[in-house]
């Protein structure tokens, strides 16, 4: 495969938000109203934007290894907006198409070597934990936790009410390496984020940033 993919929106999901004088754009999924909800930014937070409910056909060509959480064409990063008015426990899964074995196949990122995508976390409060349906899920732990991996999901640190932005994720990309196999598939990268009150025991879903693709 040569080390370009040709991608272009799909997923009426998928959508460019329009900013700064109409030249800025970045890639969000639907969310509006929401006690939480998500954001992108750039590191300089020079400019930001909710996710929008704009649509778009537009081509876009990227290379393996470009990042595909991005504002204006810059690497931004991804925050989540908490306006949460008790203590709260955050997690997310990555969700993307893994196409290496020729058929497209959705499958659940868990930072291993066998992973097609890379993900890169905006800092250590974020710790890994698989839980016994074998899924996988990113909690947030807070920057004195002291792993990357949960101990224990019953005593997760919960978010305080009085923090409002949390950055999550400043990377998403393809790898280097991936097959030829993924020429010609639509490929979809999906975050989802899920919440519940640190006293409750039914975990509850926030939105998601969803980025769909054709690969060439």
């Amino acid at each position: 495969m040569a080390k370009r993919l040709i991608l272009f929106v799909t997923s009426l999901a998928v959508v460019l938000g329009l900013m700064v004088s109409g030249t800025s754009y970045a890639w969000f999924a639907s969310s509006e109203k929401r006690d939480q909800n998500i954001s992108v930014s750039l590191v300089s937070n020079v400019f930001s934007a909710n996710l929008s409910d704009l649509i778009t056909s537009e081509k876009t060509i990227i290379m393996q290894g470009d990042n595909l959480v991005n504002l204006d064409g810059n690497s931004a990063s991804l925050y989540l907006e908490n306006h949460s008015t008790t203590d709260t426990q955050i997690r997310v899964c990555i969700e993307y198409t893994n196409c290496s074995s020729g058929n497209p196949r959705q499958v659940i990122y868990s930072a291993s070597e066998d992973d097609d995508i890379e993900v890169e976390f905006a800092s250590d409060a974020w710790a890994k934990d698989v839980n016994v349906g074998g899924t996988c899920y990113f909690y947030y732990v807070g920057e004195s936790y002291g792993s990357d991996t949960v101990s224990s999901v019953d005593t997760l640190p919960a978010l305080s009410s009085l923090v409002g932005r949390i950055p999550v994720i400043t990377k998403i990309c393809y790898k280097d390496d991936i097959p030829d196999s993924y020429s010609g598939k639509e490929i979809n990268v999906k975050v989802k984020f899920e919440s519940k009150q640190a006293e409750n025991v039914t975990w509850s879903s926030i939105d998601t940033y969803d980025v769909s693709a054709i690969g060439e």
